[in-house]
C-alpha cells in the first residue's frame, strides 16, 4: 500500500512540477549469497537486455540554501524495473546437504521511490551539492515456476547521505555523485514452509553515479547516466531452522531520460 501511495503522490505532483524527468533504464544484476565460511551458495546475474524499466523524477526549488548553499531543492524519484535473471546454485536436502548444481531463471521486480533534500552551491563552471534521502526498496525474486523454486520478497526503508558535483561546458554537463546508504528494519519474506519472515542483519552499502547531460535549449535536456549500486546484507535471524545467508548485490544501471523545465 505504501509504495502505491508514494507512486500516486509522485504522479499527481508532477502536474505542477518545476522540473520533471522521464526515462527508461536497464539493469545488469550481480547478486551472490555465501555461507558462514564465505563459500559460494547461489547467484542471480543478468546481461543488459534482461531487466528494464522506467524512471520518473521531480525537482522543486525550495528557496535560499543553508550553510553557504545558494539553493535548496526537494526531489522525488521513482525507479521501477522488471525482467528475468539467471539463477545458479545447488539443490539441497532438508538438512542442508548439497546434492547437485542447479540452474533456472528468476522473475525480478524492483520498486524504489525516494524523497531527497538537496543543498547546492552554484558557480559559473560547476555546482556542488550535498543531500539526504529517505526511500523504500522492494525486491521480488520469484522462481516458483520451477519445481524446486520459491518466492522471496525483500523490503526495507532506507536513508542515504551523499555529495554530488556537476561541471558545465557550453551545452554539456557532466557530473559525479556518491552516497552511503543504509537500510532501516530490513525484512525478507520467503514463501517456504508456509511462509517465513526474516529480520535481515545490518544492510548497508554505497552507490556512485555519473550523469552526462546535453541541454537542447532552456526547457529541454537529455540525460544519460551510469549508476553502480552496492548493498551488503548480513546474515539474518533463524526462523524454523532456516536463515537468510550473507549476500552482496553489485548492480549497474544505465538510464536515458528527457528533462523538462517549467
Amino acid at each position: 500500500m505504501i509504495k502505491w501511495l508514494l507512486t500516486l503522490f509522485l504522479i499527481t505532483t508532477i502536474s505542477n512540477a518545476d522540473t520533471i524527468k522521464i526515462g527508461g533504464s536497464s539493469l545488469k544484476m550481480d547478486y551472490v549469497e555465501t555461507d558462514r565460511s564465505g563459500s559460494f551458495l547461489d547467484s542471480e546475474t543478468t546481461s543488459w537486455d534482461q531487466i528494464g524499466g522506467v524512471e520518473l523524477g521531480y525537482s522543486k526549488p525550495m528557496g535560499k540554501g543553508h550553510g553557504g548553499a545558494d539553493e535548496s531543492a526537494l526531489e522525488l524519484n521513482l525507479r521501477y524495473l522488471k525482467g528475468e535473471s539467471n539463477y545458479n546454485g545447488f539443490l539441497q536436502s532438508s538438512t542442508g546437504t548439497i546434492l547437485s548444481p542447479y540452474s533456472t531463471t528468476t522473475d525480478i521486480e524492483i520498486f524504489e521511490p525516494e524523497l531527497r533534500w538537496v543543498e547546492t552551491k552554484h558557480t559559473q563552471k560547476f555546482d556542488v551539492s550535498s543531500f539526504v534521502s529517505l526511500g523504500y526498496r522492494y525486491w521480488l525474486r520469484d522462481n516458483s515456476h520451477d519445481p524446486f523454486g520459491y518466492k522471496e520478497e525483500y523490503k526495507w526503508k532506507y536513508f542515504n547521505l551523499g555529495i554530488k558535483s556537476l561541471f558545465h561546458d557550453k551545452n554539456w554537463d557532466i557530473g559525479f555523485e556518491i552516497a552511503y546508504q543504509r537500510a532501516i528494519d530490513p525484512t525478507l519474506f520467503a514463501d517456504i514452509n508456509g511462509g517465513l519472515n526474516f529480520d535481515l542483519g545490518v544492510t548497508d552499502g554505497y552507490y556512485y553515479k555519473i550523469p552526462l547531460i546535453y541541454h537542447i535549449d532552456d526547457k529541454y535536456s537529455l540525460e544519460l547516466s551510469y549508476k553502480y549500486d552496492y548493498w551488503k546484507i548480513r546474515e539474518s535471524n533463524v526462523v524454523g531452522g532456516f536463515y537468510e545467508p550473507e549476500s552482496k548485490t553489485k548492480n549497474q544501471i544505465i538510464a536515458f531520460s528527457i528533462v523538462i523545465k517549467f
